[in-house]
């Protein structure tokens, strides 16, 4: 096996560590979008556009260097949000606890007529419960979404922020069902499909722009796997981690080329591993913009994760998917597009059986309806959310 540690265009540019503050809060009333991931970021960017000027967004996290911000949410439409939190502290408790102390006040000074969350992060749970104790409205964008693992602190993150909102908007019926079953059907539970479809669909470059890239990378139209690895349960544990870029190091040694984009947490981890060596035959790169994600994606034979949001995408894109765990909350994606394959299991195995009858498997993918929705949610979402302001506001 041979390795290469190469770089992408762009460097990875190390998180700041700064002190907790307040920007300037925009005006008050409208409707306050919490994030903090650049997964937030991506999936609520069209919602965000959808409620124009009602739209206040408050980004918590660790500040990004200057410029960084700006051209990240640039990519997706949006300006750099007014209102930032910028949290320093590394543990998980502290950061909801700091998040949570700075929300609510922002909330208590500058109150929105709604608050909305996505998703089961740290960042969700801050803002639900900030919402939830200054009464204010709020809306779980993922509402019902459950793996039935309750030794992912995002499992309990999720059914939380769920148990205090007011409006659930659901991706699939099967997260209604989950709703139900866990008798919160007296909400107002919206099935409402997912934005990711929407922010594929405005991101993915013209077909000439992305085989150009392809070219710049030196990759063939379904030639390659494009991997990526963020969980704890994998990236934390030293073994697990060495025992999967192993298995993707034997798919690249079959034949098909490994691109695997990894932020600092993941390269870090992969150091103290000792898996980024000489014998690892695995194109470890730094994370690349959502544009180019996407195109590489496109055109991959095969997509090995752990991300919830490129499950998702491999359902738009109609690439097969490995997902990397235990469980998944997005069980659709399993039905037609992947399997679950765990950490310590036969990933290579399973890859290159996979790839061997790739061509066949893609076509029968290409005309599948995505799981998630019509490429309309946010404007159900945004519907939901205005229903909501004019009711909180008489």
């Amino acid at each position: 096996m041979t390795a290469i540690l190469q770089h992408a265009e762009r460097p990875i540019v190390p998180a700041a560590s700064t002190s907790a503050t307040v920007a300037t809060p925009p005006r008050p009333g409208g409707i306050a979008l919490v994030l903090g991931t650049g997964p937030e970021i991506i999936k609520l960017a069209p919602i965000i556009r959808e409620l124009g000027d009602m739209a206040r967004v408050v980004r918590t996290g660790r500040r990004f260097p200057q410029g960084i911000s700006e051209v990240f949410f640039a990519e997706h439409g949006l300006t750099d949000p007014r209102s930032r939190l910028d949290l320093g502290a590394d543990a998980r408790a502290g950061r909801i606890a700091l998040a949570l102390e700075r929300l609510d006040q922002l909330f208590a000074a500058d109150r929105p007529d709604v608050v909305l969350v996505r998703g089961a992060t740290d960042t969700a749970l801050a803002g639900a419960l900030a919402a939830h104790s200054n009464g204010i409205p709020l809306v779980h964008v993922e509402a019902g979404l459950r793996c039935h693992d309750l030794d992912l602190p995002e499992e309990h993150n999720r059914v939380l922020v769920d148990r205090v909102s007011d409006v659930l908007c659901a991706s699939t019926q099967g997260n209604v069902g989950n709703l139900r079953a866990e008798g919160l059907d007296g909400r107002d539970i919206r099935l409402t499909g997912d934005t990711t479809v929407e922010a594929v669909h405005h991101r993915l470059m013209p077909e000439r722009a992305r085989l150009n890239l392809l070219r710049k990378w030196g990759l063939e139209t379904d030639g390659y796997v494009l991997a990526t690895l963020d969980r704890s349960e994998n990236v934390d544990d030293e073994e697990a981690l060495f025992a999967i870029m192993s298995h993707l190091a034997e798919v690249a040694d079959a034949g098909y080329p490994v691109v695997l984009p990894a932020p600092p947490r993941t390269r870090a981890a992969a150091i103290r591993a000792g898996v980024l060596t000489a014998r690892m035959g695995v194109r470890v790169v730094n994370p690349l913009w959502h544009s180019e994600f996407l195109a590489l994606a496109r055109h991959a034979a095969l997509l090995v994760s752990d991300s919830g949001a490129v499950q998702e995408e491999a359902t738009v894109l109609k690439r097969p998917i490995l997902v990397v765990r235990r469980s998944t909350e997005r069980p659709e994606v399993l039905r037609e597009f992947g399997a679950l394959v765990g950490p310590r299991d036969d990933i290579a195995g399973v890859a290159l059986s996979w790839l061997a009858d790739g061509e066949d498997r893609r076509a029968g993918l290409a005309d599948l309806p995505c799981p998630f929705g019509d490429g309309h949610s946010s404007e159900r979402i945004a519907d939901a959310v205005r229903h909501l302001a004019l009711v909180a506001a008489r």
